[in-house]
């Protein structure tokens, strides 16, 4: 009997050892999110501001995401703008190029977030280290940044001053305490089509029939098909529409047609998808998504509905 006790127990801290072996890991490159998309984040933060804007972004996108590592670290008496410190030198100087530490393989992204915090009114130098090392040729930079008061403008015009041939979009400014919905927002307005093509029209099948949404020209058309492909349920109101809340906002320019027209595809608020299916004067305002023809009469019952671009 004691001999089996003690079997027992060497066994028992026998597992013990061979799971804690177990649970020894590699060293995992947190900078790096893989995906399967074509975009990627990229981001210089001295503080952790930037990064943690940028974190979010790419959580949201499901998309890369890589630091712009500084050679030299930025330390705290580095950024102290009241003193003659290393970033007020560098702003300062046209000629400033601080060295980036790290690699990084652009080649596979067509769109890239470029996102930085706001230095002297502008972008930090080390951006411009970045621009003249690598060949943004082709792609699309959508910017964004984080300050304390200071709008991202200044620093969008500059970088598109630098080099006039990148396709640098608007951009926008946050900061830490911005809610998903902005963040969401942001990225649905500046949504791009991965093969760079206008979408002209939507494939949408409505209980198990095909018809096509012929889009508007319009940023919110723009932002709905690149939330495609969709698929699910809407619902009846009024005896002359179909809705449903998506999941994500859309930019919106919102106002009021007076008159609905059957097939009209309109978006309600931000997110409130709407399919009319008879015609009526209305007082209440929509932002114009597209048209279906010859759309018919989708009774009083909900109907399953599939979108694709």
């Amino acid at each position: 009997m004691k001999r089996k006790v003690v079997l027992s127990l060497f066994v028992f801290f026998l597992l013990l050892i061979l799971i804690g072996c177990g649970n020894g890991k590699e060293p995992v490159n947190t900078n790096v999110t893989k995906s399967n998309n074509d975009t990627l984040i990229l981001y210089f933060s001295a503080t952790g501001t930037t990064k943690k804007i940028a974190e979010r972004i790419s959580t949201k996108l499901g998309s890369d995401i890589v630091e712009i590592i500084p050679k030299e670290k930025y330390k705290d008496e580095d950024l102290d703008y009241n003193s003659d410190c290393r970033a007020n030198r560098e702003q300062n100087d046209s000629k400033a190029r601080p060295e980036i530490k790290n690699k990084i393989d652009i080649s596979k992204y067509d769109t890239i977030y470029l996102g930085y915090p706001i230095w002297w009114g502008t972008n930090p130098k080390i951006i411009l280290t970045l621009l003249d090392s690598y060949d943004f040729t082709g792609k699309t930079i959508i910017p964004f940044c984080t300050s304390g008061s200071t709008d991202i403008t200044g620093s969008v015009e500059a970088l598109r001053s630098y080099d006039s041939k990148l396709n640098i979009k608007d951009g926008k400014r946050f900061s830490l305490n911005d809610s998903d919905e902005i963040i969401t927002k942001f990225i649905n307005s500046n949504a791009v089509n991965s093969s760079n093509e206008v979408v002209s029209s939507v494939k949408a099948v409505i209980n198990s029939k095909e018809y096509t949404i012929n889009l508007e020209v319009n940023e919110t058309a723009n932002s709905f098909v690149n939330m495609l492909p969709k698929e699910f349920k809407m619902e009846e109101l009024n005896g002359n529409e179909k809705y449903i809340y998506l999941d994500s906002s859309l930019p919106t320019n919102s106002s009021n047609p007076k008159h609905i027209n059957s097939g009209d595809v309109m978006l309600y608020g931000d997110n409130c998808l709407v399919i009319f299916y008879k015609s009526f004067d209305t007082s209440y305002s929509y932002t114009k998504i597209g048209h279906i023809d010859n759309l018919p009469d989708l009774g009083s019952d909900s109907v399953s509905v599939k979108l694709e671009k």
